[in-house]
């Protein structure tokens, strides 16, 4: 599938994720194309459905034109600690890109921090979407950057000559050893169980979407943003489809919405594979309400 289709799919709250599944951007499509702009597309496509008005290419266009712009600063440079040097002028100190935790904003706002419009116009964001638009931007210029697996956290992964040091973007893109990323994880997070061999794991497309989208959720106000969340609780279960967790919320969202014959279409899938008695009363209720529901119209 190509981005452009892929921009252009429209939501129906109606139906459930196998409409999406056909929608969203197989991670082989990374592994084929460049990882970084394919997520950028991806991402694009979830802001534009969001906000509609944000049309999916246009956010699109915006990202490149940056990498061109960097690229014309960068194109004499060929040490990729150069680039990055040159990287991190341009998108912290020329550009001001700054990163803001959603905690620190009313729940009304904190949702904008993760759509790729608010970051690429008004030049903030949440750390994740920060730190994938840094390594779109590395990746225009040459220079291979990882996610590195560490939640909560964001920090990307450089691996030079077989040693590997790690970028932290909510402070302008510095450079860290293995020991000072240990010890930033101990001082800001106060993560005190991280071994140095996860270090080595990294995120794969559908891990850094999933997190992504998780992070969207939690942002939207369910009460005011019902389809929204519907249509995230979709793009989740195109990715992660054996789990029962968001299944189980999606039958919430769509009862609802008033679509109980979906919501008890989620249902029986759920109970297909999960153990009523281990299940969550709200689901139990909610499954025998379908049920009669349905039954009665019936």
């Amino acid at each position: 599938m190509d981005a452009k289709s892929n921009s252009k799919a429209t939501p129906d709250p109606k139906t459930g994720s196998a409409h999406w599944s056909s929608e969203r951007l197989h991670a082989d499509a990374q592994r084929a194309v460049g990882g970084c702009l394919n997520l950028i597309r991806e991402v694009s496509r979830i802001s534009a459905q969001i906000e509609p008005s944000q049309a999916a290419e246009r956010l699109i266009k915006r990202a490149l034109f940056m990498g061109y712009e960097l690229q014309s600063r960068t194109q004499n440079l060929v040490h990729d600690l150069d680039k990055l040097r040159a990287l991190n002028d341009y998108m912290f100190t020329d550009k001001r890109f700054r990163c803001v935790s959603s905690v620190s904003l009313p729940c009304a706002d904190s949702a904008d921090l993760f759509r790729l419009e608010t970051v690429l116009s008004r030049h903030v964001g949440a750390p994740l979407l920060i730190e994938l638009l840094y390594a779109f931007l590395a990746e225009r210029i040459g220079v291979a950057l990882e996610f590195a697996d560490l939640k909560p956290t964001c920090f990307l992964k450089w691996t030079e000559n077989g040693t590997s040091r790690f970028i932290d973007v909510s402070r302008q893109g510095a450079l860290l050893s293995t020991e000072q990323l240990l010890q930033t994880l101990h001082d800001r997070f106060r993560l005190t169980t991280c071994e140095p061999t996860r270090l080595l794991e990294t995120y794969s497309f559908e891990h850094f979407i999933t997190d992504y989208l998780l992070a969207v959720k939690s942002a939207t106000n369910v009460a005011h943003n019902p389809e929204v969340l519907l249509f995230l609780q979709d793009t989740l279960i195109s990715y992660q489809p054996s789990n029962l967790q968001y299944v189980g919320e999606r039958a919430i969202l769509h009862r609802r919405l008033g679509n109980f014959k979906s919501a008890l279409g989620d249902l029986k899938r759920y109970f297909a594979f999960h153990d009523r008695c281990k299940a969550p009363p709200e689901l139990v209720f909610l499954y025998d309400e379908m049920l009669a529901l349905m039954s009665k119209k019936n």
